[in-house]
């Protein structure tokens, strides 16, 4: 069930951000190790954001999971970072990514819980 989502303040056009859920969606898949199927990408665009009271570009990451451990993050980070940079042109520095991990009886889907 992991959930991913990007806010940046950079604006593009639909076609550009469905293209980089789909990217974004196939590397969760890999960073995780978990199937697209159960996977929900987010992208906001244009928000306006500030970081460290500058408007140049940034970006705000969350990533929930079930089953996501607190030892996996700074590699994780690093990844996300990663392909943020290359994705978008924001760079690690400007990037902040929020983990969280999930219980299953707290995420529900399909009528129940996980």
């Amino acid at each position: 069930m992991p959930y991913f989502e990007i806010r940046t303040n950079l604006e593009m056009d639909e076609k550009k951000a469905i293209a980089l859920a789909k990217q974004a969606s196939a590397q969760v898949s890999i960073l995780l190790g978990k199937p697209e199927r159960y996977i929900m990408i987010s992208i906001l665009k244009g928000v306006p954001m500030l970081f460290d009271g500058s408007p140049a570009p940034a970006a705000y990451v969350t990533l929930k999971s079930i089953g996501l451990a607190p030892e996996a993050c700074q590699g994780l980070s690093k990844e996300i970072c990663a392909f943020i940079e290359k994705q978008l042109g924001v760079s690690a520095d400007r990037t902040y990514i929020d983990f969280a991990d999930i219980h299953p009886r707290m995420f529900g889907w399909n009528s129940s819980t996980f």
